[in-house]
């Protein structure tokens, strides 16, 4: 979205706001006092992120929740002694009285609100390769529906309304909004010789034609354009391919051949072994598994890993495959709060140690909760313990 003029300036001027609301505890006082009539909804001011959409979902809908509560809280900062926070707050307001933010506002909760949930789904711990394709279609789906005249109008009216609530809260101050405008594209006087124009005519375009192409239909194109070629790769046929034979109770032929082409696998022998695990779980109350790591660990339950090694390995595969890279990442941004400056002096093997139980946490707690009295026991029978330090 940072090709886009209003949504990046949009999202530059959050991020302005809450470094100048949240940087000094006087500011912050101030905004939280200020009382708005038949204001119920109190949300906090959000950073913006620039790995999770969903943080950015949480700060468009904090500010345009309470833009009322925003200006009154600036209009009070303006009047402050303080060179900074005067200076700041004027710069900050005559951003916001715009009429190209409120729409780059507007529209960024439209996009953002489709894509919150998809967001949250793929920087989760249980993300399945074939859930998330599904639900980044689904998402797709919505934002293509998104993109016609009749929502165009919608948001129009939606910024109009709010454009106008706004000229009320700064009204008797010596802020003025400023109305949409769009550039004025004046051709080349050469260019225009060139070709028999005369010079004097300039094209014209109105602020809503304006905003129509260059803003709401330029946003959306290219945040799809994004998730296609994210989503709509050429692996994504073999992905859904695996998926089809692993998971569904009847999986298609070309399905079918698909794997046994990419993966190498007798074909023959994979639809076989995939009639025999259907047969084998048809008694059960409920029989089809929700992923491929139910899948998997059904089967070696079962037994059935080394009676079906052809299925047992489609699945496994299926099961190892990240749709996203979230929790590597995870490791690597807890890494600072593994070695601090107090720890600043230990070695490879100590932080390579401790790094393990940070990442695997939750088997450690699990660990510690239950088994604790037996690893004192053991660690006390054992000689030279100081050497089983980490």
């Amino acid at each position: 979205m940072s090709d886009v003029q209003p949504l990046r300036n949009a999202l530059g001027t959050l991020q302005s706001l809450y470094n100048f609301l949240e940087a000094s505890p006087k500011r912050h006082a101030v905004f939280n006092s200020v009382k708005i009539d038949g204001d119920h909804l109190v949300l906090t001011l959000k950073s913006l992120s620039e790995t999770r959409w969903s943080c950015r979902w949480e700060a468009v809908k904090a500010v345009s929740e309470q833009m009322p509560k925003i200006i009154k809280a600036l209009l009070i900062l303006t009047k402050d002694n303080d060179t900074k926070t005067y200076t700041d707050s004027v710069a900050i307001l005559n951003a916001i009285c715009d009429f190209e933010f409120v729409f780059g506002l507007i529209l960024l909760k439209v996009i953002l609100s489709n894509t919150s949930s998809l967001s949250n789904y793929l920087q989760g711990k249980g993300v399945d390769v074939i859930t998330a394709k599904r639900n980044a279609d689904l998402t797709i789906n919505t934002l293509r529906k998104c993109r016609n005249e009749k929502n165009f109008e919608l948001l129009w009216e939606r910024a109009q309304i709010m454009s106008n609530e706004m000229k009320k809260d700064i009204k008797g101050s010596r802020f003025v909004f400023k109305e949409a405008r769009a550039p004025r594209n004046k051709p080349s006087r050469r260019l225009q010789a060139l070709i028999g124009e005369s010079t004097n005519t300039a094209c014209v375009t109105t602020p809503k034609a304006h905003h129509r192409i260059n803003t709401f239909y330029l946003s959306l194109d290219k945040v799809l354009s994004e998730m296609k070629s994210r989503f709509h790769n050429n692996d994504q046929e073999i992905l859904c391919a695996l998926g089809d034979v692993v998971l569904n109770d009847s999986p298609l032929e070309n399905s079918f051949d698909a794997v046994a082409e990419f993966y190498n696998v007798d074909r023959d022998l994979l639809e076989v072994e995939k009639s025999m695990y259907q047969n084998s779980i048809m008694d059960e109350s409920n029989p089809r598994a929700k992923t491929a790591a139910n899948v998997v660990d059904k089967m070696f339950q079962d037994g059935l890993c080394d009676l079906l090694p052809v299925l047992y390995e489609a699945a496994t595969i299926l099961a190892s495959i990240p749709a996203t890279s979230c929790t590597a990442e995870r490791s690597f941004s807890g890494l600072r709060r593994v070695k601090t400056y107090l720890r600043s002096t230990m070695g490879e093997e100590s932080l390579n140690s401790i790094a393990v139980i940070n990442i695997e946490r939750a088997h450690a707690n699990r660990t510690i909760k239950n088994d604790m009295v037996k690893i004192i026991d053991t660690f006390g029978r054992r000689n030279g313990r100081d050497s089983y330090f980490f």
